[in-house]
């Protein structure tokens, strides 16, 4: 990875680290719901689905400023799935991020109250006045988050994958899940930036919607891999969990070399796919790669 990518790449996570919290601090009174609230978005992280939404928007030279709305909401609906998802009911984690799940620090009831707020202040950040991009163009970005997360998107394969605990299921459903759980978050980050390009081309949208929906499967596969052969030091999180809990995954289905086969060959289906895209996208080639090679 070229260092020109790396300074980018802490350019990026700082830049939207900070827009977070400016924000927070402007319109947050000091209470357990606001500083719930604001551990759970504010705990760390890789940032890679804002860090996609600025490569998105490089290919057409988009308004960092209107980046930072769009990759704010994708940040906090992640940091509200997160938040529930660690719950004692859901994937019972206590740790994420290397510190305490929401939870553990404030208290189940207080990290649910959390999470939903996340939910709700996404919204408030597509629509602020300070949000400088026409009415139509707004609703359109809203239309495409609560598709994405909504009970045929993100939460529904929530619901999937708590259904399918304990039970033996094949590829196909796995897939199913995978691309609903997390791929639609991921699909959501790359689309939404796309559409307030000066420059949109529905044909390039097409090509960036499956780009986006591979990599959901390339980041999900990896996670997989990374449970079951990383410890939990290394990840920020609890390693080992899938197999304790009896969850499917691509490596408990598939087997470690299998699922390692299938990481390489939808790598190179990005890469392919990349090279169809039009305009300034060696940013989110390295991006590609800095995912492709995470090892946390």
């Amino acid at each position: 990875m070229n260092n020109a990518f790396n300074s980018w790449q802490n350019l990026h996570q700082d830049r939207i680290n900070k827009f977070l919290k400016k924000k927070l601090d402007k319109n947050n009174s000091k209470n357990t719901i606001n500083n719930a609230t604001t551990y759970a978005l504010l705990n760390g992280g890789k940032r890679f689905r804002a860090l996609l939404v600025y490569a998105i928007g490089e290919i057409n030279a988009t308004n960092q400023n209107k980046l930072d709305y769009i990759a704010a909401s994708i940040e906090i609906i992640h940091a509200y799935s997160l938040t529930h998802d660690d719950l004692p009911d859901m994937d019972d984690d206590p740790m994420r991020r290397g510190v305490p799940s929401c939870h553990i620090k404030y208290g189940a009831s207080q990290a649910i109250l959390a999470g939903d707020g996340l939910q709700s202040l996404a919204f408030e950040f597509l629509v602020v006045p300070d949000f400088n991009i026409d009415d139509a163009k707004k609703i359109n970005l809203i239309s495409h988050l609560t598709k994405a997360i909504g009970i045929n998107g993100m939460v529904f394969g929530q619901s999937l994958d708590m259904e399918c605990s304990n039970k033996e299921i094949d590829i196909k459903l796995l897939e199913k899940i995978q691309s609903k759980k997390t791929g639609e978050l991921i699909h959501a980050a790359c689309i939404m930036p796309y559409s307030i390009s000066n420059f949109f081309d529905s044909s390039v949208r097409d090509s960036i919607s499956k780009l986006a929906y591979l990599l959901g499967q390339l980041y999900q596969i990896i996670d997989d891999i990374l449970d079951s052969t990383s410890s939990s030091e290394h990840l920020g999180k609890t390693s080992g969990k899938d197999k304790k809990d009896n969850k499917a995954t691509y490596v408990t289905i598939e087997g470690i070399t299998k699922a390692k086969k299938i990481k390489e060959k939808l790598y190179s289906e990005i890469k392919k796919l990349l090279k169809k895209i039009p305009g300034n996208t060696q940013t989110l080639n390295h991006l590609i790669d800095k995912i492709y090679t995470r090892d946390y």
